[in-house]
């Protein structure tokens, strides 16, 4: 009789877990499907956001809003920037031709709620750097290894692209370089299940050279403590995002000023379809209206404020980062280095800054989300920078001397951090980017206006159009897919183009994966749920 009782109990306890465990999904569900908002106008301070290379732009807009566009980007990072400067140079490209420089070129008129580039890019880790082992391994899973590998070549390019493109323009400010990147692995199967995935992915992707080492050659080549069970080695690249950006937006400026214009301090309230107009769209913010014929959401984790069809597909997730002092006897590289901690699920990102007159480069650290309360679940469906949480801020600033002591050695004059804040991720359902035009259905809008919107060589119906919801991998997702849209915009998708810096040559198809695009059947399947088991 006592057996059945304590089963039954046991049965009982465990019911009630399950009731439980529900109820905290259904409502962490619900949180995350909310519309964001737009961005706080106090968030915390962004150690990349100061000391500004061009200090006019941080503030930039003119003294009074245009009233119409061709083109309305509705954000001012690396994906705005990429879309804006790849769609007037396709147009540029396609009117080379004619006498009048400008002819032909699109009106775009870039928007951002704050200062320029104060969101997700003004805020990571400037790590370009895919982990092609885990995001083949991810991906196979839904999408097959064809398809898996398509997506890791993406990624994969955006670092010689990118060092290529400051290396052409003489970017230098951006501190734009390969890296060698280092994975430590805290755990032995942690560890043996990445050596795994790299065997496998070595198949598909065999120009992908990666490196394993054991624990005992990663504590020696490394300069780590037994904490470290192992590591892993590849390429990868770093910069400062901010002035990457900064340097993209003062060039469009001077070569393409007559039609490009960024607006700082406005926010985007609504967005109208009027009828009986020579426009499709109508933008209202706290400025005034711009009438458009196209809208490109580029927004990251605020993107689905505009869009309920994405909402429960996409949302904002709460991370932290920090600027450190490397301690006494840490190795100075002059930033050529840098190095992920992966335990379990979860993962640090670091990079260093190159030495500058003998001083070794600020160490830039981010991470500590499961560290935070309930394991990072109060992280998710957050929109709000300006909060920073004290958990995570602990982790990140404690993790290097703890693996490198003891050559880490003593902290240097002025202490260990510098700088702490946060920033807002954008995570989809299915952990891939929404890249393309958005469906009617998705944004509940239909355009009234019916004649197509002549922009550069191609003739484009009027649409709104998204690249967001990087899943904390935007450096390595947002540059082509902002270049891509671009393409789109200028209707030379099929144009067999030359390479240049910062793009791939070919048509789009040859280089640009269809499986970002948010088709209604994928955005059917990727609902937030599907993360689930990242987080219970």
């Amino acid at each position: 009789m006592g057996a059945v009782q304590s089963s039954a109990k046991t049965l009982w306890l465990a019911i009630k877990a399950l009731r439980q465990l529900n109820t905290e999904v259904r409502a962490l569900l619900r949180r995350a499907s909310q519309p964001p908002g737009i961005p706080v106008p106090n968030p915390t301070k962004s150690y990349w956001l100061d000391d500004p290379p061009f200090p006019e732009l941080v503030n930039i807009r003119s003294p009074t809003l245009p009233n119409a566009a061709d083109i309305v980007i509705i954000g001012s990072g690396i994906t705005g920037a990429a879309v804006a400067r790849s769609v007037l140079c396709e147009s540029a490209y396609s009117n080379k031709a004619d006498p009048d420089p400008n002819a032909g070129l699109p009106r775009v008129v870039a928007l951002e709620a704050r200062t320029l580039c104060s969101g997700a890019t003004g805020r990571n880790g400037g790590h370009m750097k895919s982990s092609p082992h885990d995001i083949f391994a991810l991906f196979r899973q839904t999408l097959g290894p064809d398809r898996a590998a398509a997506l890791t070549r993406f990624q994969l390019a955006h670092v010689r692209l990118l060092t290529e493109l400051c290396r052409a323009e003489g970017w230098d400010v951006a501190e734009c370089r390969e890296v060698e990147t280092v994975d430590f692995y805290l755990a032995e199967e942690d560890r043996d299940r990445a050596f795994q995935e790299i065997r496998e992915l070595e198949k598909w992707v065999p120009e992908m050279d990666i490196r394993l080492w054991d624990e005992v050659e990663a504590r020696k080549n490394f300069e780590v403590n037994d904490y470290v069970k192992g590591a892993i080695s590849y390429t990868a690249g770093a910069l400062w995002p901010f002035r990457f950006v900064s340097c993209v937006w003062k060039d469009l400026l001077a070569r393409f000023g007559k039609n490009l214009s960024i607006e700082t301090s406005t926010s985007v309230l609504s967005i109208r379809t009027p009828k009986q107009q020579d426009y499709a769209y109508e933008v209202v913010t706290n400025r005034g209206i711009i009438k458009c014929n196209h809208i490109v959401h580029a927004t990251n984790g605020f993107a689905t404020q505009f869009f309920p069809g994405l909402r429960g597909k996409m949302t904002g997730v709460l991370d932290t980062m920090s600027a450190q002092r490397p301690g006494r006897q840490f190795p100075d590289l002059d930033g050529s280095r840098s190095w992920s901690v992966i335990y379990g699920s979860a993962f640090d990102y670091v990079t260093q800054r190159p030495t500058v007159d003998g001083q070794p480069g600020d160490i830039m650290l981010g991470g500590g989300f499961a560290r935070s309360h309930d394991g990072g679940k109060s992280m998710i469906g957050v929109w709000d920078d300006s909060r920073i949480d004290a958990l995570p801020v602990a982790h990140i600033s404690g993790i290097f001397p703890t693996l490198f002591e003891p050559h880490w050695g003593e902290d240097a004059q002025g202490g260990r951090t510098k700088k702490a804040w946060s920033g807002i991720l954008g995570v989809t359902g299915d952990m891939r980017p929404f890249v393309g035009r958005l469906d009617r259905k998705l944004t509940g809008r239909k355009p009234e206006a019916k004649t197509a919107a002549k922009v550069g060589r191609g003739v484009v119906e009027p649409g709104e159009w998204i690249s967001a919801g990087y899943c904390g991998d935007g450096m390595v997702w947002a540059w082509l897919s902002g270049t891509a849209i671009g393409i789109m915009l200028a209707g030379t998708e099929n144009e067999n183009a030359p390479p240049a810096p910062g793009r791939p040559g070919g048509a789009l198809a040859s280089w640009f994966p269809c499986d970002l695009e948010p088709t209604p059947r994928r955005v059917k399947n990727a609902g937030l749920e599907n993360l689930a088991d990242r987080f219970f």
